[in-house]
């Protein structure tokens, strides 16, 4: 197939010619969408059709929002129930940012689809669609024992006598042909497990018969698909209410895991503080067993010793002396408590088997720097906790973690290092100053001092065991009024009408798709095509004088010669519009007939075509004229007229074989006034016959009978023979073939006029196709099929003054 005869159904149109979009380029993209309608109007159906199916066949998808209220004092949210015992609680307020990432945490997620049974699926076919029908199953399934990670389908048919046919049976990349009919609660053995089937208590009577398709997939994978398609966010920066979105295709089903996510969601938090309540518990638990038995065992001496010694009351006696150490007992009181309690923290600070516990807040430690690095500490070991729920202790962010958590943990050592010397100093000093008061009291019976240095001890221990007491009366009390950090504002709901598929975008987006892809392959035929179409394309590129525009003669006729005398055919018209400018372009001509040599840069241009119909259009208005086959390599006229390479010519003349070339000379017709001269016997050596003056005395003697000659030569730059030619032309026709000529041969021709090698050259484009140029929108054309070469038009060449209408083809 030619390449003309490729872009015969769907021509190429040059789209990225920027000069066409500098000018009328709308109409130009109009003219062109127009004149290619049938591809666009085909390609808009076939995606509408498509789109339609598309619609038809996808499941509709709906979306359900809830909205909930996270407490957190930096953008606005809500007091908690235990906000007015903050003072007494030591739980950090959670942030919007990080609840939002716990809202998203697969944990959740695959607690809430375990809880929802989200792993299986219960479908029906409705039409194209597949339906969800979720909790509306008439089939309940129950896959008892199989592996949460294994995958199962079936298909499951409620019959009349209220039984269940089982069958299409598929695990994993097993299938199997078994057919079972079940009673409601039995059981089926497979080899993935057992499979428990039942009957939903109501049941419409539209599902007996129709097969449901039954599907079990991993529980992990159905999770990670929710926790991909939930979408939260925040209404504002500076707000703590989370939007929670979900889209699903049964309505029912996308309400149930939003709210059943925030109930877990609410759940999870209150398991993390009841963890550290219950870590601080057990801690002031286990002081008040110890301080107990140490307060047993003082009241155990003070009860002995006064036994002994037959003591009552000697503190009366001593009265007066201790008045003055009582500002320094009750100091060294404080300071002894806080050791102690800091001495505690010591111990179990340097417990290792405590170090995946909570830190015991609020005991009695009175340093603000330590109680902030302990709130720290719990707030970052509970974040660690979480994170190690859904990876691994060797996840980085895990490492980190624990490298963070350790370094605040020695550092919360050190600082209690640190406290528990700032305060022996301390004790130091008052007991020095104890020291001294003493000695004003060295008269008073050394079982007063006895008495009394226990009684001390006594003390200490029942101020610590009064003060845990109270600690663990409001740690039980946090835990009796613990709230979760979230309310609900809105439940899931939303529209009843789908967001997807969107009829309106899918039948917009069809419409778009169907014009593109015929304008995209236009466009991609415009970049990849370098031929030449349009006599504008040549009058852009070159300043060779344009003779004229020969339209595409389709015909099943082999005649060489279609013109007729008083034919209105456009080929007619057209090579009279030739034969006219040729006239004008000579204007040194002053005698004798005119010489016009046609030639082409390349093969099948239709030169010859060109010559002979030339001929006979100049001979149609009584001009004599003669057409000289000079082809003398292929002889390709003197074929297509039926001639003959036998029959002497032009070669025999040249060689000197005959002396008159009129002998050589053939009538088209009896009738017209055009004379064809072959070229004669194919000659071994044609440029040399070409060289002699033999061929200037043929045209010198022709020009004297003859108003036209017309030299019928092989393709320019072929062969040589062409140059040799031209010596004797007048003029010369540069036939140029419409879409056959590459654009980068142009300035080849335009260095070959500049030469001066052919005399007065001009370019004729032949071929053009008038159904096809019209989609350029360049030259004004009309068209219909015309009478007896298959076509008709309308054709205004603009700059000659001169317009011709064919009627379209009468039935």
């Amino acid at each position: 197939m030619s390449k003309r005869d490729i872009y015969d159904e769907m021509d190429f149109v040059s789209l990225n010619d920027r000069s066409d979009r500098e000018g009328s380029s709308l109409a130009k993209l109009f003219s062109t969408v127009l004149f290619h309608r049938k591809w666009f109007i085909l390609s808009v159906l076939i995606c509408g059709l498509i789109g339609f199916l598309y619609v038809r066949s996808t499941p509709k998808t709906f979306r359900r929002t809830a909205t909930v209220l996270v407490q957190d004092d930096r953008r606005g949210g809500v007091m908690s129930e235990s906000a007015a015992f903050e003072d007494l609680f030591f739980s950090a307020r959670a942030s919007v940012d990080n609840e939002i990432g716990v809202f998203k945490s697969k944990r959740l997620m695959y607690d809430v689809a375990k809880q929802l049974r989200l792993d299986v699926s219960y479908k029906i076919r409705d039409g194209l669609r597949d339906r969800e029908l979720y909790s509306s199953t008439p089939i309940i399934v129950d896959f008892t024992d199989i592996d949460p990670l294994q995958s199962i389908s079936m298909t499951a048919t409620l019959l009349e006598n209220r039984q269940v046919e089982l069958q299409e049976f598929q695990w994993g990349k097993e299938e199997s042909n078994l057919v079972k009919v079940l009673q409601p609660g039995d059981t089926l053995r497979t080899p993935v497990g057992d499979i428990i089937v039942t009957i939903a208590p109501l049941i419409e009577r539209d599902y007996i018969g129709k097969p449901v398709q039954i599907s079990k997939r991993s529980l992990k994978a159905v999770s990670d698909s929710y926790n991909a398609r939930l979408k939260v966010d925040v209404d504002n920066k500076m707000s703590s209410i989370i939007n929670l979105t979900l889209e699903d295709v049964n309505i029912k089903r996308a309400e149930d895991v939003i709210n059943t996510l925030i109930e877990v969601y609410k759940n999870d938090a209150i398991l993390d503080k009841n963890q550290v309540l219950e870590s601080t518990a057990n801690f002031i638990r286990e002081r008040l067993i110890i301080i107990e038995a140490e307060l047993s065992d003082v009241d155990s001496k003070i009860e002995q010793y006064k036994r002994d010694h037959q003591l009552t009351d000697i503190r009366s006696e001593s009265a007066l002396y201790l008045q003055s150490s009582g500002r320094l007992d009750t100091e060294v009181l404080s300071l002894e408590n806080q050791l102690d309690m800091a001495e505690f923290m010591k111990v179990y600070l340097q417990d290792n088997s405590k170090l995946s516990d909570p830190i015991p807040a609020s005991i009695g430690i009175s340093d603000s720097g330590i109680q902030n690095q302990i709130s720290e500490y719990n707030s970052l070991l509970a974040q660690r906790n979480k994170l190690l729920a859904n990876s691994s202790e060797n996840n980085p962010l895990v490492r980190e973690m624990d490298n963070t958590l350790a370094a605040t943990r020695f550092s919360i050592s050190k600082a209690v290092d640190n406290l528990i010397a700032g305060l022996k100093i301390q004790i130091e000093n008052m007991r020095q100053k104890e020291i001294s008061t003493r000695g004003k009291i060295s008269t008073v019976p050394m079982q007063h001092k006895y008495i009394t240095s226990i009684e001390r001890q006594q003390k200490i221990k029942e101020e610590l065991y009064l003060y845990l007491l109270n600690k663990k009366e409001e740690n039980e009390l946090q835990a009796t009024i613990m709230a979760s950090n979230c309310r609900i504002i809105d439940p899931a709901d939303g529209l009843n009408s789908p967001v997807s598929p969107n009829k309106v975008r899918v039948v917009l987006i069809s419409f778009i798709i169907g014009l593109l892809i015929p304008g995209l392959w236009l466009y991609i035929r415009s970049l990849l095509n370098t031929a030449v179409y349009t006599k504008k394309e040549l009058k852009e590129a070159l300043t060779v004088p344009f003779l004229g525009e020969i339209p595409l003669v389709k015909t099943k006729s082999k005649e060489l010669i279609v013109v007729e005398e008083n034919s209105t055919e456009p080929i007619c018209e057209a090579l009279k519009i030739v034969h006219s400018n040729l006239e004008f372009m000579d204007t040194e001509h002053k005698g004798g007939g005119k010489v016009i040599m046609v030639t082409s840069v390349n093969q099948d241009a239709g030169k010859t075509f060109i010559t002979a119909n030339l001929g006979m259009s100049m001979a149609t208005v009584k001009e004599k004229v003669v057409v000289i086959d000079l082809d003398l390599r292929k002889g390709t006229l003197t074929k297509r007229l039926g001639i003959g390479t036998k029959q002497p010519g032009v070669s025999n003349y040249l060689a000197g074989m005959e002396d008159n070339i009129f002998d050589s000379i053939h009538p088209y017709k009896e009738s017209s006034l055009l004379d064809i001269v072959p070229c004669g016997t194919i000659p071994p050596n044609p440029a040399d016959l070409l060289k002699s003056d033999r061929l200037d005395k043929l045209i010198a003697e022709l020009r004297t009978k003859y108003d036209y000659v017309l030299l019928d030569t092989p393709p320019f730059g072929v062969v040589v023979d062409v140059q040799l030619c031209a010596r004797v032309a007048d003029q010369t026709i540069y036939v140029v073939r419409s879409g056959m000529l590459d654009k980068r041969v142009l300035p080849e021709i335009q260095e070959l006029y500049n030469s001066g090698k052919m005399n007065n050259m001009s370019i004729l484009l032949n071929g053009i196709d008038i159904k096809k140029i019209a989609s350029y929108g360049t030259y004004g054309y009309g068209y219909g099929y015309g009478r007896k070469y298959g076509y008709g038009y309308g054709y205004g060449y603009a700059g000659y003054g001169y317009s011709y209408t064919q009627d379209k083809k009468r039935k």
